[in-house]
Protein backbone atom coordinates (compact mmCIF):
# COMPACT_ATOMS: atom_id res chain seq x y z
CA UNK A 1 0.00 0.00 0.00
CA UNK A 2 1.82 3.56 -1.07
CA UNK A 3 -0.59 6.04 0.08
CA UNK A 4 1.51 8.51 -2.08
CA UNK A 5 -0.24 11.42 -3.84
CA UNK A 6 1.90 12.73 -7.30
CA UNK A 7 1.69 15.90 -8.33
CA UNK A 8 0.15 15.03 -11.89
CA UNK A 9 -3.42 14.75 -10.65
CA UNK A 10 -3.98 12.49 -14.09
CA UNK A 11 -2.13 9.69 -12.29
CA UNK A 12 -4.08 10.12 -9.28
CA UNK A 13 -7.12 7.70 -10.30
CA UNK A 14 -4.20 5.02 -11.79
CA UNK A 15 -2.42 5.08 -8.61
CA UNK A 16 -5.97 4.37 -6.39
CA UNK A 17 -6.72 1.64 -8.53
CA UNK A 18 -3.37 0.38 -8.21
CA UNK A 19 -3.44 0.31 -4.27
CA UNK A 20 -6.88 -0.80 -4.27
CA UNK A 21 -6.09 -4.08 -6.55
CA UNK A 22 -2.95 -4.98 -4.11
CA UNK A 23 -5.36 -4.78 -0.61
CA UNK A 24 -7.72 -6.90 -2.64
CA UNK A 25 -5.11 -9.12 -3.62
CA UNK A 26 -4.20 -9.37 -0.39
CA UNK A 27 -7.58 -10.01 1.04
CA UNK A 28 -8.36 -12.88 -1.35
CA UNK A 29 -4.96 -14.00 0.05
CA UNK A 30 -6.10 -13.94 3.22
CA UNK A 31 -9.38 -15.92 2.10
CA UNK A 32 -7.67 -18.48 0.94
CA UNK A 33 -5.69 -19.17 3.51
CA UNK A 34 -8.90 -18.93 5.82
CA UNK A 35 -10.89 -21.27 3.50
CA UNK A 36 -7.53 -23.74 3.52
CA UNK A 37 -7.76 -23.89 7.73
CA UNK A 38 -11.27 -24.23 7.86
CA UNK A 39 -11.12 -28.18 9.28
CA UNK A 40 -8.22 -26.78 11.58
CA UNK A 41 -10.67 -23.70 12.75
CA UNK A 42 -13.68 -25.93 13.61
CA UNK A 43 -11.72 -28.86 15.53
CA UNK A 44 -10.15 -26.27 17.85
CA UNK A 45 -7.05 -25.27 16.79
CA UNK A 46 -8.02 -21.40 17.04
CA UNK A 47 -6.83 -19.30 20.46
CA UNK A 48 -10.26 -18.73 20.97
CA UNK A 49 -10.50 -22.33 22.59
CA UNK A 50 -8.91 -21.45 25.64
CA UNK A 51 -11.53 -18.02 25.56
CA UNK A 52 -14.65 -20.53 25.10
CA UNK A 53 -13.49 -23.28 27.96
CA UNK A 54 -12.85 -20.55 30.24
CA UNK A 55 -16.80 -18.87 29.08
CA UNK A 56 -17.47 -22.51 30.12
CA UNK A 57 -16.23 -22.73 33.24
CA UNK A 58 -17.43 -19.48 34.28
CA UNK A 59 -20.61 -20.83 33.10
CA UNK A 60 -20.93 -24.05 34.81
CA UNK A 61 -20.08 -22.05 38.42
CA UNK A 62 -16.48 -23.24 37.92
CA UNK A 63 -14.97 -19.86 37.06
CA UNK A 64 -12.07 -20.37 40.10
CA UNK A 65 -10.73 -23.45 37.62
CA UNK A 66 -10.26 -20.86 34.80
CA UNK A 67 -6.41 -21.03 35.34
CA UNK A 68 -6.92 -24.39 36.30
CA UNK A 69 -5.25 -27.18 33.72
CA UNK A 70 -7.54 -29.86 34.87
CA UNK A 71 -10.43 -27.31 34.43
CA UNK A 72 -9.74 -26.39 30.75
CA UNK A 73 -9.17 -30.20 29.97
CA UNK A 74 -12.44 -30.45 31.13
CA UNK A 75 -14.09 -28.16 28.48
CA UNK A 76 -11.44 -28.39 25.64
CA UNK A 77 -11.59 -32.36 25.65
CA UNK A 78 -15.57 -31.95 24.22
CA UNK A 79 -14.82 -29.68 21.25
CA UNK A 80 -10.69 -29.70 20.73
CA UNK A 81 -10.00 -33.67 21.39
CA UNK A 82 -8.54 -33.74 18.02
CA UNK A 83 -5.95 -31.04 18.10
CA UNK A 84 -3.03 -33.23 17.34
CA UNK A 85 -0.19 -30.28 18.21
CA UNK A 86 -1.01 -29.69 21.95
CA UNK A 87 0.15 -32.25 24.79
CA UNK A 88 -2.26 -30.03 26.82
CA UNK A 89 -5.08 -27.89 27.08
CA UNK A 90 -4.46 -24.24 25.87
CA UNK A 91 -4.45 -21.89 28.82
CA UNK A 92 -6.38 -19.15 29.11
CA UNK A 93 -3.95 -16.16 30.06
CA UNK A 94 -5.98 -13.12 29.90
CA UNK A 95 -7.73 -11.25 33.35
CA UNK A 96 -10.49 -12.95 35.14
CA UNK A 97 -12.98 -9.98 34.18
CA UNK A 98 -12.75 -11.14 30.42
CA UNK A 99 -13.63 -14.87 30.93
CA UNK A 100 -17.15 -13.47 32.28
CA UNK A 101 -17.31 -11.48 28.46
CA UNK A 102 -16.88 -15.14 26.87
CA UNK A 103 -19.57 -17.01 29.26
CA UNK A 104 -22.84 -15.83 26.95
CA UNK A 105 -21.05 -17.42 24.07
CA UNK A 106 -20.00 -20.77 25.31
CA UNK A 107 -24.23 -21.08 25.49
CA UNK A 108 -23.41 -21.83 22.08
CA UNK A 109 -21.50 -24.34 20.65
CA UNK A 110 -17.83 -23.95 19.62
CA UNK A 111 -18.28 -23.56 15.70
CA UNK A 112 -21.16 -21.01 15.95
CA UNK A 113 -19.49 -19.60 19.27
CA UNK A 114 -16.21 -18.87 17.17
CA UNK A 115 -18.10 -17.35 14.03
CA UNK A 116 -20.32 -15.10 16.22
CA UNK A 117 -17.16 -13.58 17.87
CA UNK A 118 -15.40 -12.71 14.61
CA UNK A 119 -18.55 -11.28 13.76
CA UNK A 120 -18.70 -9.51 16.81
CA UNK A 121 -14.95 -8.68 15.80
CA UNK A 122 -15.82 -7.69 12.23
CA UNK A 123 -17.91 -5.29 13.95
CA UNK A 124 -15.56 -3.81 16.29
CA UNK A 125 -13.30 -3.40 13.44
CA UNK A 126 -15.33 -1.36 11.30
CA UNK A 127 -17.05 0.81 13.97
CA UNK A 128 -12.88 1.69 14.77
CA UNK A 129 -12.64 3.16 10.91
CA UNK A 130 -16.19 4.74 11.30
CA UNK A 131 -14.80 6.40 14.43
CA UNK A 132 -11.47 7.21 13.06
CA UNK A 133 -13.44 8.83 9.22
CA UNK A 134 -13.90 12.49 10.69
CA UNK A 135 -10.16 12.65 11.74
CA UNK A 136 -8.62 11.66 8.32
CA UNK A 137 -10.48 14.26 5.95
CA UNK A 138 -7.87 14.11 3.61
CA UNK A 139 -7.55 10.32 2.90
CA UNK A 140 -11.36 10.15 2.94
CA UNK A 141 -11.38 13.20 0.14
CA UNK A 142 -8.42 10.80 -1.97
CA UNK A 143 -10.43 7.63 -1.55
CA UNK A 144 -13.43 7.28 0.01
CA UNK A 145 -13.14 2.73 -0.04
CA UNK A 146 -9.48 2.71 0.96
CA UNK A 147 -9.94 2.96 4.60
CA UNK A 148 -12.07 0.46 4.78
CA UNK A 149 -10.13 -2.14 2.50
CA UNK A 150 -7.13 -1.30 3.71
CA UNK A 151 -8.86 -2.71 7.17
CA UNK A 152 -10.32 -5.48 5.97
CA UNK A 153 -7.06 -6.88 4.10
CA UNK A 154 -4.88 -6.13 7.17
CA UNK A 155 -2.56 -9.18 8.02
CA UNK A 156 -2.95 -8.92 12.05
CA UNK A 157 -6.81 -8.66 11.41
CA UNK A 158 -6.60 -11.77 9.23
CA UNK A 159 -4.96 -13.43 11.96
CA UNK A 160 -6.93 -12.27 14.79
CA UNK A 161 -10.26 -13.37 12.69
CA UNK A 162 -8.80 -16.83 12.15
CA UNK A 163 -7.31 -17.03 15.49
CA UNK A 164 -10.60 -15.57 17.10
CA UNK A 165 -8.68 -13.12 19.73
CA UNK A 166 -9.89 -9.92 20.75
CA UNK A 167 -7.34 -7.39 19.27
CA UNK A 168 -10.02 -5.81 17.32
CA UNK A 169 -12.14 -5.22 20.25
CA UNK A 170 -8.72 -3.61 21.56
CA UNK A 171 -8.17 -1.49 18.68
CA UNK A 172 -12.09 -0.07 18.88
CA UNK A 173 -11.64 0.78 22.35
CA UNK A 174 -8.07 2.89 21.34
CA UNK A 175 -9.92 4.34 18.37
CA UNK A 176 -12.44 5.61 20.54
CA UNK A 177 -10.53 6.87 23.25
CA UNK A 178 -8.46 8.92 20.91
CA UNK A 179 -11.92 10.21 19.86
CA UNK A 180 -12.80 11.63 23.01
CA UNK A 181 -9.48 12.75 23.86
CA UNK A 182 -9.85 14.93 20.61
CA UNK A 183 -13.54 16.44 21.71
CA UNK A 184 -11.81 16.76 25.42
CA UNK A 185 -13.45 14.11 27.22
CA UNK A 186 -10.09 13.11 29.18
CA UNK A 187 -12.34 11.24 31.70
CA UNK A 188 -13.79 9.26 28.87
CA UNK A 189 -10.56 8.38 27.30
CA UNK A 190 -9.21 7.09 30.38
CA UNK A 191 -11.87 5.11 30.99
CA UNK A 192 -12.06 3.46 28.08
CA UNK A 193 -8.45 2.86 28.19
CA UNK A 194 -9.46 0.93 31.29
CA UNK A 195 -11.68 -0.80 29.58
CA UNK A 196 -9.01 -2.29 27.26
CA UNK A 197 -6.88 -3.94 30.46
CA UNK A 198 -7.27 -7.87 29.21
CA UNK A 199 -4.48 -6.15 26.90
CA UNK A 200 -2.37 -4.62 29.85
CA UNK A 201 0.65 -4.99 28.10
CA UNK A 202 -0.30 -3.05 25.50
CA UNK A 203 -2.09 -0.58 27.42
CA UNK A 204 0.09 0.13 30.43
CA UNK A 205 2.68 1.97 28.14
CA UNK A 206 0.07 4.17 26.56
CA UNK A 207 -0.97 5.08 30.58
CA UNK A 208 2.65 5.80 31.07
CA UNK A 209 3.05 8.09 28.24
CA UNK A 210 -0.56 9.74 29.43
CA UNK A 211 1.07 9.99 33.29
CA UNK A 212 4.29 11.83 32.25
CA UNK A 213 2.48 14.38 29.87
CA UNK A 214 0.20 15.20 32.78
CA UNK A 215 -3.30 14.42 31.17
CA UNK A 216 -4.43 13.55 34.92
CA UNK A 217 -8.53 13.32 33.76
CA UNK A 218 -7.33 10.54 31.75
CA UNK A 219 -5.61 9.17 34.36
CA UNK A 220 -8.71 9.18 36.98
CA UNK A 221 -10.83 7.78 34.18
CA UNK A 222 -8.31 4.67 33.49
CA UNK A 223 -8.53 4.44 37.43
CA UNK A 224 -12.13 3.95 37.51
CA UNK A 225 -12.30 1.69 35.05
CA UNK A 226 -9.54 -0.72 36.20
CA UNK A 227 -10.93 -0.40 40.07
CA UNK A 228 -14.72 -1.60 38.23
CA UNK A 229 -12.96 -4.45 36.36
CA UNK A 230 -10.97 -5.89 39.45
CA UNK A 231 -14.22 -5.71 41.13
CA UNK A 232 -16.38 -8.01 38.15
CA UNK A 233 -13.31 -10.35 38.41
CA UNK A 234 -13.58 -11.09 42.36
CA UNK A 235 -17.11 -12.85 41.81
CA UNK A 236 -15.65 -14.34 38.56
CA UNK A 237 -13.09 -16.66 39.85
CA UNK A 238 -12.37 -15.82 43.55
CA UNK A 239 -10.29 -13.95 45.87
CA UNK A 240 -7.66 -16.62 45.34
CA UNK A 241 -7.11 -16.71 41.55
CA UNK A 242 -7.53 -13.14 41.47
CA UNK A 243 -4.28 -12.57 43.96
CA UNK A 244 -2.82 -15.52 42.03
CA UNK A 245 -3.15 -14.30 38.30
CA UNK A 246 0.47 -12.86 38.42
CA UNK A 247 2.14 -15.83 39.25
CA UNK A 248 0.02 -17.93 36.62
CA UNK A 249 0.55 -15.62 34.05
CA UNK A 250 4.37 -15.58 34.42
CA UNK A 251 4.21 -20.08 35.16
CA UNK A 252 2.70 -19.71 31.94
CA UNK A 253 5.02 -17.49 30.20
CA UNK A 254 7.42 -19.87 31.40
CA UNK A 255 6.31 -23.06 30.51
CA UNK A 256 5.19 -21.96 26.60
CA UNK A 257 8.62 -19.88 26.31
CA UNK A 258 9.66 -21.90 23.62
CA UNK A 259 6.28 -22.62 22.04
CA UNK A 260 3.59 -19.84 21.49
CA UNK A 261 5.14 -17.33 23.78
CA UNK A 262 8.68 -17.93 22.26
CA UNK A 263 9.88 -14.08 22.43
CA UNK A 264 11.75 -14.66 19.31
CA UNK A 265 8.58 -14.59 17.70
CA UNK A 266 7.52 -10.72 18.99
CA UNK A 267 7.98 -7.87 16.67
CA UNK A 268 8.79 -5.49 19.73
CA UNK A 269 11.71 -4.51 21.66
CA UNK A 270 12.08 -7.61 23.19
CA UNK A 271 11.73 -10.09 20.76
CA UNK A 272 14.56 -8.30 18.16
CA UNK A 273 17.22 -8.22 21.31
CA UNK A 274 16.34 -12.16 22.49
CA UNK A 275 16.85 -13.13 19.30
CA UNK A 276 20.32 -11.56 18.91
CA UNK A 277 21.94 -12.31 22.24
CA UNK A 278 19.62 -14.94 23.76
CA UNK A 279 16.92 -14.46 26.92
CA UNK A 280 19.67 -13.60 29.74
CA UNK A 281 20.20 -10.45 32.16
CA UNK A 282 21.90 -8.66 29.07
CA UNK A 283 19.11 -8.73 27.10
CA UNK A 284 16.45 -7.79 29.81
CA UNK A 285 17.95 -5.03 31.09
CA UNK A 286 18.63 -3.42 27.44
CA UNK A 287 14.91 -4.11 26.65
CA UNK A 288 14.07 -1.90 29.28
CA UNK A 289 16.97 0.62 28.77
CA UNK A 290 15.59 0.81 25.06
CA UNK A 291 12.22 0.89 26.09
CA UNK A 292 12.31 3.77 28.40
CA UNK A 293 13.82 5.63 25.58
CA UNK A 294 11.12 5.02 23.48
CA UNK A 295 8.43 5.90 25.75
CA UNK A 296 10.33 9.06 26.58
CA UNK A 297 10.29 9.78 22.91
CA UNK A 298 6.35 9.37 22.83
CA UNK A 299 5.79 11.71 25.51
CA UNK A 300 8.18 14.23 24.20
CA UNK A 301 6.76 14.03 20.95
CA UNK A 302 3.14 13.97 21.58
CA UNK A 303 1.13 17.35 21.84
CA UNK A 304 -0.98 17.73 24.42
CA UNK A 305 -3.69 19.78 22.27
CA UNK A 306 -6.47 18.59 20.63
CA UNK A 307 -7.49 19.30 17.67
CA UNK A 308 -4.37 20.27 16.25
CA UNK A 309 -2.56 17.71 13.40
CA UNK A 310 0.95 17.19 15.94
CA UNK A 311 -1.95 15.97 18.52
CA UNK A 312 -3.37 13.09 16.18
CA UNK A 313 0.12 12.08 15.04
CA UNK A 314 1.57 12.36 18.58
CA UNK A 315 -1.25 9.68 19.35
CA UNK A 316 -0.40 7.39 16.59
CA UNK A 317 3.32 7.53 17.51
CA UNK A 318 2.57 6.81 21.32
CA UNK A 319 0.41 3.65 20.05
CA UNK A 320 3.16 2.51 17.84
CA UNK A 321 5.58 2.93 20.94
CA UNK A 322 2.99 1.14 23.18
CA UNK A 323 3.55 -1.71 20.73
CA UNK A 324 7.16 -1.40 20.35
CA UNK A 325 7.68 -1.71 24.40
CA UNK A 326 4.82 -3.95 25.14
CA UNK A 327 6.52 -6.87 27.10
CA UNK A 328 4.47 -9.80 24.74
CA UNK A 329 3.32 -9.37 21.46
CA UNK A 330 1.84 -11.56 18.78
CA UNK A 331 0.89 -11.31 15.55
CA UNK A 332 -2.87 -10.07 15.90
CA UNK A 333 -1.95 -7.63 18.44
CA UNK A 334 -0.65 -5.90 15.46
CA UNK A 335 -4.21 -4.58 14.73
CA UNK A 336 -3.60 -1.94 16.69
CA UNK A 337 -1.51 -0.22 14.47
CA UNK A 338 -4.15 0.20 12.03
CA UNK A 339 -4.99 3.45 13.54
CA UNK A 340 -1.23 4.81 13.48
CA UNK A 341 -1.68 3.71 10.11
CA UNK A 342 -4.26 5.65 8.79
CA UNK A 343 -3.20 9.20 10.72
CA UNK A 344 -0.05 8.48 9.21
CA UNK A 345 -1.60 7.91 5.49
CA UNK A 346 -3.67 10.92 5.80
CA UNK A 347 -0.92 12.86 6.40
CA UNK A 348 0.95 11.91 3.47
CA UNK A 349 -2.34 13.00 1.72
CA UNK A 350 -1.14 16.65 2.71
CA UNK A 351 0.59 19.10 0.72
CA UNK A 352 2.92 19.57 3.62
CA UNK A 353 4.13 15.62 3.47
CA UNK A 354 7.77 16.24 2.34
CA UNK A 355 11.16 15.39 3.11
CA UNK A 356 12.64 12.58 4.88
CA UNK A 357 9.16 11.82 7.26
CA UNK A 358 7.31 11.02 3.57
CA UNK A 359 9.95 8.64 2.57
CA UNK A 360 10.25 7.01 5.07
CA UNK A 361 6.08 6.66 5.73
CA UNK A 362 5.46 5.09 2.42
CA UNK A 363 7.91 1.97 2.49
CA UNK A 364 6.74 1.08 6.36
CA UNK A 365 2.83 1.65 5.30
CA UNK A 366 3.67 -0.23 2.03
CA UNK A 367 5.42 -2.89 3.86
CA UNK A 368 2.94 -3.22 6.84
CA UNK A 369 0.04 -3.61 4.22
CA UNK A 370 2.69 -6.43 2.34
CA UNK A 371 1.29 -9.82 3.75
CA UNK A 372 3.87 -11.91 2.05
CA UNK A 373 5.90 -10.28 4.21
CA UNK A 374 4.50 -11.69 7.24
CA UNK A 375 3.50 -15.31 6.03
CA UNK A 376 7.81 -15.30 4.89
CA UNK A 377 8.50 -13.91 8.97
CA UNK A 378 6.26 -15.91 10.54
CA UNK A 379 5.37 -19.18 8.64
CA UNK A 380 8.60 -19.94 6.82
CA UNK A 381 11.69 -18.30 8.66
CA UNK A 382 10.29 -18.08 12.20
CA UNK A 383 12.01 -14.92 12.56
CA UNK A 384 9.00 -12.44 13.37
CA UNK A 385 11.06 -9.99 15.52
CA UNK A 386 12.36 -8.94 12.34
CA UNK A 387 9.18 -7.19 11.65
CA UNK A 388 10.05 -4.59 14.66
CA UNK A 389 12.29 -2.47 12.28
CA UNK A 390 9.63 -1.71 9.85
CA UNK A 391 7.62 -0.87 12.67
CA UNK A 392 10.21 1.38 13.86
CA UNK A 393 10.21 2.46 10.09
CA UNK A 394 6.74 4.06 11.19
CA UNK A 395 7.76 5.38 14.39
CA UNK A 396 10.59 7.07 12.93
CA UNK A 397 8.13 8.70 10.37
CA UNK A 398 5.55 9.59 12.37
CA UNK A 399 8.17 11.29 14.69
CA UNK A 400 9.29 13.47 12.04
CA UNK A 401 6.13 14.46 10.23
CA UNK A 402 5.19 16.57 12.78
CA UNK A 403 7.45 19.05 12.38
CA UNK A 404 6.24 19.98 8.21
CA UNK A 405 2.87 19.60 9.91
CA UNK A 406 3.76 22.42 12.28
CA UNK A 407 5.61 24.37 9.33
CA UNK A 408 2.18 24.08 6.88
CA UNK A 409 -0.06 25.47 9.45
CA UNK A 410 2.75 28.38 10.31
CA UNK A 411 2.18 29.24 6.86
CA UNK A 412 -1.21 28.72 5.79
CA UNK A 413 -1.36 31.47 9.40
CA UNK A 414 0.89 33.65 7.48
CA UNK A 415 -0.70 33.91 4.52
CA UNK A 416 -4.06 34.43 6.19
Amino acid sequence: MSPSVPADSSRKPMLRLAILLALVAMLAMHGWEFFRLRQEVGQGYPDFTAFYSAGKCVLSGRGAEVYTMAGEARFQREFASQVKIRQSPLPFTHPPFEAALFAPLALLPYQAAYWTWNGLSVIALLGSVALLLPYVPNLWRWSRSLPITAALAFFPVFVCLLQGQDSLVLLLLFAWAFVAMEKGHDSAAGFLLGLALFRFQLVLPMIIVVVLRRRWKVVGGFAVAAIALAAISIPVVGWTQVLGYPQELLRVSHSQGSAAMNPKEMPNVRGLLVSFLGENGVSQWLTALVSLALLALAVWKWKPEPRQPEFRLGFGLAVTVAVMVSYHLMGHDLSLLLLPLLLATDWLCTDTAKGVARRLLIPAIGLLFFSPLYFLLWFRYQRASAMFWVIALLALGLTLAEKPARTGQARAAGEA
